[in-house]
């Protein structure tokens, strides 16, 4: 099969991710597993071969075709159904709330039912890339504000199917879909910072955002022989495997499954999550790069907090050498390196917080699933500090003065200047002072 060239500097792979397979002889797979939990558990990102995550139904049949059938289907279902019955799951400033200490956040573009939940994306500019631009921080007239994104949702993609279509037939516009498919509810009369440190066993596993099965007997038998992706999901995912996995890594349970359709060459550029991730492959293969986020501040410039684009690094890997040195002259090969993998279907990657992930689609039909993992009673990586100390300081920067002050009062901190800006005599000279010493008492406890 025809595979893209890579999109991005050739210095900047500096060696491939540690790879251990798992489909070998009963001794070999249990030394390669211990391997693959030490490794792991130095913080550092795993390429697992072999992984008996996803059983052969799922990689044989999950097909856009199938998934088409299986998805729209269940749509149609839920929408006669009335839609959702149960409480709504937690959202993200409550997860972020909780977890603030553990690092858990990030947020979606788009927030729908969540039983239909798809967000289908195009890229407009020809260049068949894909950002998850947040619509909350994009706000018109904001100090942010990003007039025209590289890439827009398409409300009028509803199906599956239609999504399906647009992949196949569009030339000059290229589209991907993510799904949610399962998300973790939390019940009433629970903490959500508990649940979410909670480990992973069959009572903290999310729930499907999909029906399972039709009510009645000959519906149900329909059903059997029918494509559902809900169906697969329970009886084709080695659920014990992955208790296993996390409890080995002292990880939380699962908080949700998104499913990611692209097509050949569509690439999501540099971005780093605030939880760990498991990424299995089930259709088509992905390139994947990953960077270490002690590289953020030394080479890879990620945008501010409140940026529509936050996670990402701002660095374009596809400039020419001349424009990179031009606004980004720290990323070279002296201060930035990172380790790539091909994942193909089967294969699984083991993504811990903070790294960054730049991710290149290579077939035509490229269908994988995203496993985020709660923190549980896991310590946080010590590379992954100055970053999570750097979000929490230009929100609280952001908080007493505005967007737009961020970068002057970091400043003024880190250069020891505190005391040429503010005027101890007023509520808002005293408010500054506690802000300071709050930011020396962050640091030092980091």
């Amino acid at each position: 099969a025809w595979t893209p060239a890579p999109r991005r500097p050739e210095w900047l792979a500096g060696g491939e991710v540690a790879c251990f397979r798992l489909d070998g002889t009963s001794e070999s797979r249990a030394r390669e597993g211990e391997r693959a939990h030490a490794e792991a558990r130095q913080g550092r990102p795993v390429h697992l071969t072999g992984c008996p995550l996803l059983g052969k139904r799922v990689l044989s049949r999950w097909t856009f075709v199938y998934l088409s059938a299986a998805i729209d289907a269940t749509s149609r279902t839920d929408s006669d159904k009335g839609g959702e019955k149960e409480g709504p799951p937690p959202t993200r400033k409550e997860e972020a709330g909780a977890e603030m200490g553990a690092g858990e956040g990030g947020s979606h573009a788009k927030r729908r039912a969540p039983l239909l939940s798809t967000d289908v994306t195009c890229s407009m500019d020809g260049r068949n890339r894909f950002f998850d631009l947040e619509v909350g921080k994009n706000v018109y007239g904001s100090h942010y504000h990003i007039r025209e994104p590289e890439s827009i949702p398409l409300e009028d993609v509803e199906t599956f199917s239609e999504f399906a279509s647009c992949a196949v037939k569009w030339r000059e516009k290229h589209v991907q879909l993510n799904k949610v498919l399962m998300k973790r509810r939390v019940p009433s009369g629970t903490r959500v910072k508990d649940h979410l440190a909670a480990a992973m066993t069959p009572e903290t596993m999310p729930d499907f955002c999909l029906s399972k099965t039709s009510s009645g007997a000959a519906e149900k038998e329909r059903s059997e022989k029918s494509p559902c992706v809900a169906r697969d999901l329970m009886n084709e995912v080695d659920w014990p495997w992955l208790f296993s996995f996390l409890r080995n890594q002292d990880l939380g349970s699962v908080r949700d499954v998104h499913l990611h359709c692209g097509t050949a060459n569509s690439l999501h550029p540099c971005r780093y999550e605030l939880c760990d991730t498991l990424i299995t492959q089930v259709r088509g293969r992905t390139r994947f790069l990953l960077i270490s986020p002690e590289h953020a501040f030394t080479g890879l410039y990620p945008y501010p907090v409140h940026h529509p684009y936050d996670r990402y690094s701002m660095v374009d890997f596809e400039a020419d050498e001349d424009e990179i040195a031009n606004l980004w002259p720290e990323f070279n090969a002296e201060n930035v390196s990172g380790r790539e993998c091909i994942l193909e279907p089967g294969q699984a990657l083991f993504v811990p917080e903070c790294f960054f992930v730049h991710a290149q689609d290579l077939d035509a039909e490229t269908v994988r699933l995203n496993l985020r993992v709660s923190r549980g009673r896991r310590l946080r990586s010590e590379a992954a500090v100055p970053l999570e100390v750097s979000r929490l300081l230009e929100e609280r920067a952001a908080a007493l003065a505005s967007v737009r002050e961020v970068h002057h009062w970091l400043s003024v901190v880190a250069h020891g200047e505190e005391s040429d800006w503010i005027d101890t005599a007023t509520v808002a000279g005293h408010r500054r002072i506690k802000f300071v010493e709050g930011v020396y008492e962050e640091v030092e406890s980091n």
